[in-house]
Order: C-alpha cells, then structure tokens, then sequence
C-alpha cells in the first residue's frame, strides 16, 4: 500500500481537476493502473437483471480494448462493472468510501473476494487514511473521485435517489463526457438514467459499440443500427413477450448485440416491459 500526493509523477492526472484533489491518495494493486485509459461505470445498488448484465457487457468491452473500468466496489452495478472488466482479462480499479485497511477489515463474502480479485489485477484506491471507517459523507466525496478518474463517466442503471447521481452531477462539473443507459419508461430502477437522458444531462448509450465508436476503438462485434435486426426483434416479440436470454437464443444473438437493439427499440417508444419484467412490443 503506497500513499501519492500530487507532485508525485504516479499521482493521476484527472484528480487534479477535483476542487480539492485527494492528498494522500492512497493505492493498493498496481500503480501504474492509474496512468492507463480508464472509463467510470456506475449504478444503483440494487440493480435489475437488466442493468447487471448491461453492466458487465460496458465493462467487458472495455477491457477487452485495452480500457481499465473505474467503479466504486458497491453492491450491485458496481461489483457488475468490476467483475465484467475482470472476467474479460482487463484491469479495474476500485475508489472505496472507506480507507483501505478499514475496507478489508470489514467486508465479507463475495466482495471481498472480488476486492481481493482486484488488488492482483487493477488496485484499490481510496482518499481516506487506511483505517477511516465508512461514513455517509465519505461515499459522496469518492463519487466525485470516481468522476474524476474516468474519461468518461457511465451510468448503467440508476433510480432517482441513486448515489450514482452525484457521480455523474460531478462529471458534468468537470466537463467530461456522460452516458446514460436507457430503460424502460416507468421502471423505479432506471427513473434516474432515463431523467438524464430527458433533461438533456447525459447522451443516451445504446451499447458497447457506441461507447467503444466514441472513445475512438473498434468494437470486438461490431453492431450497427440495422433496420432488419429491429424488425427481426419485433417480429420476435409480436406473439408474446420474451424474457432477454431466451430472445437472444431464439434469434441467435449475442446479448451484447441483443442489448444494443433493445435500447435503440425503448428509446423509439417501440418496445417495454411487462409486469413480470419480461420484453413486450408496445
């Protein structure tokens, strides 16, 4: 565990736009993680099938071009995010509402084998002394470092109390680019991501091909905005509706490439959810 301050030539860059950049800036993993290309993912902790696998498909992209995925280490998109990124082989990078000593010492379960995953292939990072329990507070001042990590600032799935909120109200204040994941008009789990969209404070993202075309790299698949798949979808659900794995399957998809045309179809108003939370074409 090493502790930067921001005369040190390992300290990143992107802090230093933060009204008060973090000193120390404490890291536990690799440092060099820092200095790579790195792109925040955020969302709601409890999150809906939908936005865990939105999540990890962003994360796996990423990862797989090289990108390092920043996230909180939160129940929910968080853990999403990260465990996307390392399922593909990639880099993630974790920034804790707590010090690190104190984290470790605390959590329980699948998070801290996925903290411990992460210390070996990304870091842990944190502006707090190492053992600086969590407090409410200190999880809004990491959203913003969160913010200040990433080039880009994604929010996958996000109510309208979500912290994740504060993550991309900071974005904005820095000026870097925000996304927002679309979902289904009236679902409480997305309210906060389709709000950003609506009043105009986040891009719309319709997939990791999007995302991919605006950091300038090529998508591993490419998915284009291909009328005959549209249709091909809503064909699909004209008889019934049909939960997103089982559609995949029956039109021989990749979900990735499935998840791609779903948020292009919500966006135009052309497919929802019904009650039990499966597709139907409205």
């Amino acid at each position: 565990m090493i502790a930067l301050g921001p005369a040190d030539p390992r300290y990143p860059r992107g802090l230093l736009d933060l009204r008060a950049a973090p000193d120390p800036f404490t890291v536990d993993g690799d440092v060099r993680v820092l200095a790579r290309r790195a792109i925040s993912i955020v969302g709601t902790r409890r999150m809906t099938p939908y936005g865990a696998r939105v999540a990890r498909e962003l994360a796996t992209a990423l990862a797989e071009a090289g990108v390092v995925v920043v996230s909180g280490l939160a129940q929910g998109i968080d853990s999403a995010a990260h465990e996307g990124a390392l399922a593909a082989g990639g880099e993630t990078i974790a920034v804790l509402g707590a010090g690190i000593a104190s984290y470790l010492e605390e959590v329980r379960g699948r998070r801290r084998r996925l903290a411990h995953a992460i210390r070996r292939h990304g870091a842990l990072v944190s502006e707090f002394p190492p053992d600086a329990p969590a407090q409410r507070w200190t999880f809004a001042q990491r959203d913003s470092t969160i913010a200040a990590l990433g080039e880009v600032t994604v929010v996958a799935e996000a109510p309208l109390d979500s912290g994740a909120l504060i993550t991309a109200a900071e974005a904005r204040q820095l000026r870097r680019p925000l996304y927002a994941v679309p979902g289904p008009i009236g679902a409480a789990a997305c309210a906060g991501t389709n709000e950003l969209i609506a009043v105009g404070a986040a891009r719309a993202l319709t997939g990791a091909p999007m995302l991919l075309a605006a950091l300038g790299l090529r998508a591993a698949t490419r998915v284009d905005d291909d009328p005959d798949d549209d249709a091909r979808v809503l064909d699909a659900l004209a008889a019934s509706p049909s939960d997103a794995d089982a559609l995949a399957r029956q039109l021989g998809l990749s979900t990735t490439a499935l998840a791609a045309i779903v948020a292009r179809l919500v966006i135009r108003g052309r497919i929802g959810t019904a009650p039990d939370g499966r597709l139907a074409r409205r």
